[in-house]
């Protein structure tokens, strides 16, 4: 039996590569997941004219584990969302006053808006 590691390379490299080739064609977001569950589907599909070949099976199986390992990992996507996201919290993070005792009008501010009741603001 051949080894696919030396024939193709790592498994995560070769997964995350194909999924950005189908992402370019499909014009949509194709994550390593997505990979392994379409093969999934192309070995259960072949299952139908090839009941006895073990082939399907045992690669099915595998791809199935690839597909729990990717379960698991973020996408480039969600890393990128995540990473947008941390850097503009950081950005806007509220800053202290540089004299601590100073009272910062947005705190103030916040705090007033947080203690209105529906019937304070309803003007009534």
């Amino acid at each position: 039996m051949r080894d696919r590691h030396i024939q193709y390379g790592p498994e995560e490299l070769c997964f995350d590569r194909i999924s950005k080739i189908a992402t370019v064609i499909l014009n949509k977001e194709i994550s390593p997941y997505d990979v392994s569950m379409i093969m999934v589907a192309l070995k259960l599909g072949r299952l139908q004219d090839s009941r006895t070949l073990d082939d399907n099976y045992v690669d099915g199986i595998n791809y199935l584990a690839f597909a729990a390992q990717f379960a698991k990992a973020k996408t480039s996507i969600e890393t990128a969302v995540e990473d947008d996201i941390v850097a503009m919290a950081k950005r806007l993070a509220h800053k202290k006053p540089e004299n601590a005792n100073e009272e910062d009008p947005a705190d103030i501010t916040f705090v007033r808006a947080s203690n209105l009741t529906p019937s304070s603001t309803s003007g009534n």
